[in-house]
């Protein structure tokens, strides 16, 4: 009988321990960002005893279709015989590759590493001895082509490519994290922008060549930062603007003067203290930091998207806007602080304990 209670037990204690660790898991990653500003919002309307204002709407960020953005590129083609002569220059093995099943179904990153591995070899065939004349005027012609289709090549693999396309792609917040998450793509996003600084300088053999692009996708593809981060940025700033708008349309719910009641105020400021400065402030911190980490390499993905459109969707725009939402934000929280200390001072000025400290001092 002692042994079936004790068992009973046990079980007791271990359902309750799972509960409570569910309960505090679950409390700690529902905690999400969205949370956190309708909070704050909730809170102020509770002291302004006024309705909440509608939650923003927020739209995914989100690339066109596939077939809206592809570009069109010609094929260039050489004669079987002709693809002979370039094992004397050590292309030949290359072509053969890229002609075959496998090859003729390669992704975009392969693609791209194949176009930029091929003008090298094209170029160093162009410098060999062992090629005919006139061959190498037909490899002339092909490398020409080659360069004007590079930017293309580039554009299709940005736009284009699933790995990409994630990583450009937006629909939930980034949480804040001790470890940067920006720092984990940065090497690969490098490569691009050294890849787009090789197509930009239009001059031939001027620049070292870039690395391939391949061996990024994976980490590309897995660590989703740049939509996220564009996402997260967008939604912020749409949360400030509601916010603010929530504070200055009941305004005057908020008495705030000489010889009023400053009871509702002073939880005012006490909101604005204990929630957005303590809560919402670290993480807006966090979003400009992670821009600030991955903004100089993602140029690349702007230059490309003023080729196609006006680039009304970048990054920086989305973070320009987002810094002018926290700004007009923190402009109205210090308004706030600005009346507790005149009022502060009034009453200092106007006590008997300051006038009884002065006559004192004198």
């Amino acid at each position: 009988m002692f042994m079936k209670e004790m068992t009973l037990s046990i079980k007791v204690i271990n359902t309750h321990f799972l509960l409570l660790f569910f309960a505090l898991t679950t409390g700690c990653f529902s905690h999400s960002p969205k949370d956190r500003f309708l909070d704050y919002q909730q809170r102020i309307a509770n002291v302004q005893q006024s309705e909440l204002l509608p939650s923003p709407s927020i739209s995914l960020v989100e690339l066109p279709a596939k077939r809206e953005l592809t570009k069109e590129i010609p094929r260039t083609t050489l004669g079987l015989v002709d693809s002979y002569q370039l094992r004397k220059c050590n292309l030949f093995g290359l072509i053969a590759e890229r002609n075959s099943v496998l090859g003729k179904v390669q992704d975009q990153f392969r693609n791209f590493d194949y176009q930029l591995q091929l003008i090298d070899g094209l170029e160093r065939c162009l410098t060999s001895n062992q090629i005919e004349p006139e061959l190498k005027e037909s490899l002339e012609q092909i490398l020409d082509i080659k360069y004007q289709y590079l930017p293309d090549y580039f554009f299709n693999l940005v736009y284009t490519s699933d790995a990409m396309r994630m990583q450009l792609s937006g629909a939930d917040w980034i949480i804040m994290r001790d470890a940067s998450l920006a720092l984990q793509i940065k090497e690969p996003l490098k490569a691009f922008n050294d890849v787009a600084k090789f197509i930009a300088s239009r001059e031939r053999a001027t620049l070292e060549r870039p690395p391939l692009l391949t061996g990024y996708q994976e980490i590309l593809e897995k660590q989703n930062v740049i939509g996220r981060l564009a996402f997260s940025l967008e939604a912020s700033q749409l949360w400030l603007q509601t916010i603010t708008t929530q504070l200055n349309q009941y305004d005057d719910n908020i008495p705030c003067g000489k010889n009023r009641n400053m009871e509702r105020f002073n939880y005012l400021v006490n909101v604005f203290n204990n929630v957005f400065v303590k809560e919402v402030q670290p993480y807006l911190s966090y979003l400009d930091s992670e821009y600030q980490a991955l903004s100089a390499q993602t140029h690349f993905v702007s230059d490309l998207l003023t080729t196609y459109k006006e680039n009304s969707d970048s990054l920086e725009r989305r973070h320009l806007a987002f810094k002018q939402a926290n700004r007009a934000h923190v402009t109205i929280g210090s308004v706030f602080l600005n009346v507790v200390v005149a009022a502060f001072l009034r009453w200092l000025c106007n006590s008997d304990h300051l006038s009884h400290s002065f006559s004192r001092i004198r």
